[in-house]
């Protein structure tokens, strides 16, 4: 076998949508890969492009994001290392329901679509993973369309503060520092709103002192009020 396709063998062994492939499956999947590194910011495919290709994310992170005729944006998911890309519309033969941007430099793993599926209805154990992923990301929907729907900017804003803050915060006299590493814009997307939006209710919990912000350091002075809140 070619060192580079013994490379992407080797890669796929590691991802767990392949993981139950014999050695000469994989052997021969690898032969029909092909790598592709983006930059930050790159589009890896845009929502409404006929889907020709399954993609597995090797290294680094891709947001995938849906776009409205008025140019609003929501963010989906970011999807990382080991995650494959276009699952639904390889299956039904469609078009990108939504766009795949770099998130940050990336390398992708690319095979086709007809290869992907015949190596399905070949292998059961590696159907049932992509029903699973196919299913997880049908839960994950229905809670983000109930999410906007029901709930205001806000409530969608605090509890995210509050999990960066659980996850990235450091503790000091003031309360938990983090920083915010997503611009109103991008904070937009992820919370399925505008940037105006965003900024107001920055601003607003920021003038009741729940929230003190400097650019974009964040410090929470008291984390358990900010919780309580989270849980209305």
């Amino acid at each position: 076998m070619d060192p580079s396709r013994h490379n992407f063998a080797e890669t796929l062994r590691r991802l767990p949508l392949f993981t139950d492939l014999a050695e000469s499956e994989l052997a021969v999947i690898a032969e029909g890969m092909t790598r592709q590194s983006y930059d930050r910011g790159a589009v890896i495919f845009a929502e409404g492009d006929v889907c020709q290709e399954l993609m597995v994310v090797e290294q680094g992170a891709v947001k995938i994001l849906k776009s409205s005729l008025d140019g609003r944006c929501q963010l989906i998911s970011i999807e990382r290392r080991g995650s494959s890309l276009a699952e639904v519309a390889v299956f039904d033969g469609g078009r990108y329901p939504a766009s795949a941007e770099a998130a940050i430099p990336i390398t992708v793993l690319r095979m086709s679509a007809d290869s992907f599926l015949k190596t399905c209805l070949q292998n059961p154990e590696m159907a049932q993973k992509v029903f699973k992923v196919l299913g997880h990301r049908l839960r994950h929907l229905v809670g983000l369309v109930e999410q906007l729907s029901f709930s205001t900017v806000r409530s969608r804003l605090v509890p995210y503060l509050v999990r960066l803050a659980e996850e990235r915060g450091v503790r000091t006299v003031k309360g938990i520092e983090f920083q915010l590493a997503e611009n109103n814009e991008e904070l937009a997307a992820r919370l399925g709103t505008v940037r105006e939006l965003v900024s107001r209710s920055l601003g607003r919990l920021h003038g009741e002192g729940l929230i003190q912000m400097k650019k974009r350091s964040v410090n929470i002075p008291n984390i358990s009020v900010l919780r309580e809140e989270s849980a209305r």
